[in-house]
């Protein structure tokens, strides 16, 4: 179901919006919101007409995801708007790399599988404790949202969880139609040889052996 932003919550501590879709058209607490490039949020409260969304980068919200490369699964917690969403208390050794796609990992039951989520930005050893800190940039432009797409959530329409081997086929699919740009472009077929050029006055011919070496009769 498509729904519209109409309004922001003023309020400084928390980062939701409010979009124009309420109980009369089905929306229910915890449902997951997604926009074309990737997951935005969850509602968090329903009026008749209207609903509030909290979105991915509040400062209380966390959420289930994996890394699309290797499986890691991990938690993206929220950091404020501003900044990027942190991955925190992983060990020094964890794989995950600069560039690494995020996508939801369907533990919970809230959100689908497969559904992007960021892409890491930065990854750094936390000397004192050992522990890695990762940040990634979320995918769904939160800073922009205008149209929203509301999801049915496995709790809801009683499907069953996807094998791994269904969330990286259904992941690759989202991110073709959600978000190309992050994936990598296919490698050329080859150096390419310039074209010959054209239009060029042809050199000039060799004397013959034995010649007048280019003095005029």
């Amino acid at each position: 179901m498509v729904t519209q932003v109409i309004s922001t919550v003023n309020d400084p501590y928390s980062d939701q919006v409010v979009i124009d879709k309420g109980s009369v058209s089905g929306v229910y607490e915890g449902q997951p919101v997604i926009s074309d490039k990737g997951v935005v949020g969850q509602v968090v409260a329903v009026a008749k007409m209207t609903s509030r969304v909290l979105l991915i980068c509040d400062a209380t919200h966390a959420l289930p995801i994996q890394v699309l490369r290797n499986d890691i699964r991990v938690i993206a917690a929220g950091n404020g708007c501003t900044d990027d969403l942190q991955l925190e208390h992983l060990p020094a050794n964890t794989d995950i790399r600069v560039g690494d796609v995020l996508v939801t990992s369907g533990l919970g039951g809230r959100f689908p599988e497969g559904y992007p989520v960021g892409v890491v930005s930065s990854v750094k050893l936390d000397t004192q404790r050992a522990y890695t800190v990762i940040q990634a940039r979320p995918t769904a432009g939160l800073q922009r949202l205008r149209y929203l797409l509301l999801l049915w959530g496995a709790d809801r329409n009683g499907s069953n969880p996807m094998t791994p081997e269904e969330v990286h086929r259904v992941a690759n699919e989202r991110l073709m139609q959600m978000m190309p740009q992050v994936l990598p472009a296919p490698d050329s077929v080859g150096p390419q040889m310039p074209a010959p050029a054209t239009g060029l006055t042809p050199p000039a011919k060799p004397l013959p052996a034995g010649g007048n070496s280019g003095k005029l009769p």
